[in-house]
């Protein structure tokens, strides 16, 4: 248990509240430190309890376009199939330019 996430910390602390041992008692029985119980307290004291937050999508871009990739060397260029043919060989031409290395 020394490698628990939020949840399973939050869960320990509640446990912990509600047991009425010492921490260094519950930490024992638990297999874990005492620092990682501190270091719980403060984290997710720091973050507050979770929360929903409304995210509007209906602005987003649905583009129903197609893809291409050109791969070039350790390079992949992923564009949208409408995009200029002229503006894309033109960067590829740039790409394939470039120094080794950069």
């Amino acid at each position: 248990m020394g490698t628990l996430d939020r949840g399973a910390g939050r869960s320990a602390l509640q446990e912990l509240a509600q047991s009425g041992v010492s921490i260094a008692k519950f930490a024992e029985s638990k297999g874990v430190s005492v620092q990682r119980i501190a270091y719980w307290r403060k984290r997710l004291a720091e973050r507050g309890p979770p929360r929903f937050v409304r995210v509007d999508v209906s602005h987003a871009a649905t583009s129903t376009a197609a893809r291409i990739e050109i791969l070039l060397g350790d390079i992949t260029v992923r564009v949208r199939e409408d995009v200029d043919a002229e503006s894309v060989a033109r960067f590829v031409e740039a790409l394939a330019r470039r120094p080794r290395g950069c």
